[in-house]
């Protein structure tokens, strides 16, 4: 369960943001959604689901970013760019730290992440000292780390010193015969061995200290958290038998099309013998033995695909209760079909294991107190002056006074009135009508 993210200097985030995704204390709203996990004999609590608003180029996707960066770095275990990236995500593939362009002075890109896996509550702190903006052969350093384990320091890291080293809260998770009263030597001889670009983490840490630990955490980042940049890109297939030309009927996939109002053909997955790769296939025809289709591309429409090609994840994400992160989730969907997604993720009883959902949209139909709660809702805008971004949530509004924000509020109508800010008076009729009269003149 994701607690919080927070970014600094990466992207259009000059002061960088803080990701909440722990409720608002004062708030008793849709309280049967608010997810519940116990840490010793404290209890953490979370919330289901989280949507972005704000307009085109606000930074809305900078914070999907963000998290997919974290994610990278993490996985691979240092801040390198990857020398030939065949992932397809341009982001975080090859990983694309870009720091606040409008800025004179050079300072590190943030990423700090807080969750709750297996019962044990993580902090992890990575920051990147990459220069200014697109500075060519600036030698790219970690210039802090660290680690908390249930809110306890485990260590800190600034450049090639490891500052603190303090284990003896972890002391049931350190790696087999090592002594606690050992800490000081350790930190000395990490001292020795750092390398200016590599995670302490999954190095020095993981080999001296907890393979226990660090494997937990590259699990989480891995299997809990799911990233995805450009989702309307993006495809989701269940793995398949290795036999080229095989085709898998997936029945669930197939009853979701069906309720979503897609009548005629059912879709199959197959192995193309060509390209060796998973494709969709729209089943025109069947029998016992055989099936007849066409590429589901050919003849299905973009909703159609886009449902189709993000179910998969979306149900993964619900079995193993991880946190999934979509840039424009609802792209080509009918908004009813996010809703019941919404509402799904809010439901205890089908969301058993504590799945998240977290997605930005421009549709303003998800603005309903009966849908999402204040401290879900979360909006960005950019100030023209400085070109940095802000993040913040409706629940940040007073519950009383002129800008008031309650539980009860019509949020959609209050946004397009401009009472939550995050939105731009848009008229390009001046604009167009001087380009047709140009082009007048010039004809």
């Amino acid at each position: 369960m994701l607690l919080k993210f927070e970014s600094m200097n990466f992207k259009s985030f000059r002061d960088g943001f803080t990701f909440n995704m722990i409720p608002e204390k004062r708030m008793n709203e849709l309280e049967y959604s608010i997810l519940k996990e116990k840490i010793g004999s404290h209890q953490e609590r979370g919330l289901s689901a989280s949507v972005i608003y704000g307009p085109n180029a606000a930074g809305k996707t900078s914070i999907v970013n963000a998290m997919s960066c974290m994610r990278q770095i993490v996985l691979r275990g240092n801040i390198r760019d990857a020398a030939d990236d065949r992932s397809g995500d341009h982001v975080s593939g090859g990983l694309s730290l870009a720091p606040f362009a409008f800025r004179d002075d050079a300072a590190p890109v943030q990423f700090d992440a807080t969750f709750i896996y297996h019962g044990v509550k993580y902090r992890y702190l990575v920051s990147a000292s990459l220069g200014k903006f697109l500075e060519k052969g600036y030698p790219r350093y970690i210039d802090h780390e660290q680690l908390y384990v249930n809110d306890m320091l485990v260590f800190d890291r600034s450049a090639d010193s490891v500052d603190k080293l303090k284990l003896d809260s972890i002391s049931g998770l350190l790696n087999n015969g090592y002594e606690p009263k050992e800490n000081e030597k350790t930190r000395k001889a990490m001292n020795n061995n750092i390398v200016s670009d590599s995670l302490l983490l999954v190095t020095d840490f993981n080999s001296f200290c907890s393979k226990k630990i660090v494997s937990e955490i590259r699990q989480w980042f891995e299997q809990e958290f799911i990233v995805v940049n450009s989702a309307d890109k993006t495809r989701f297939y269940p793995a398949l038998p290795e036999e080229d030309g095989r085709a898998m009927i997936n029945v669930y996939i197939n009853q979701i099309a069906q309720e979503a109002g897609i009548i005629g053909s059912d879709f199959a997955y197959v192995n193309d013998p060509e390209t060796h790769t998973t494709k969709l296939v729209s089943v025109l025809q069947k029998s016992d033995s055989k099936l007849f289709g066409l590429d589901a591309d050919q003849i299905e429409s973009v909703g159609t695909m886009r449902l189709i090609s993000i179910m998969p994840v979306i149900i993964s994400a619900l079995r193993t209760g991880a946190t999934l992160v979509m840039d424009e989730l609802d792209a080509s969907l009918h908004p009813m079909i996010v809703m019941n997604l919404i509402t799904i993720f809010h439901n205890e009883k089908v969301n058993q294991y504590g799945a998240q959902l977290i997605f930005n949209t421009h549709n303003p139909i998800y603005l309903n107190h009966n849908l999402l709660r204040r401290d879900e809702i979360k909006f960005v805008e950019r100030e023209s002056v400085s070109k940095s971004s802000s993040l913040y949530a409706l629940s940040d509004f007073k519950a009383n006074g002129e800008a008031s924000v309650r539980k009860t509020s019509d949020y959609m109508r209050n946004y397009f009135v401009n009472r939550y800010g995050a939105i731009v008076d848009i008229d390009f009729t001046d604009i167009i009508a001087d380009v047709l009269k140009g082009a007048e003149n010039n004809g």
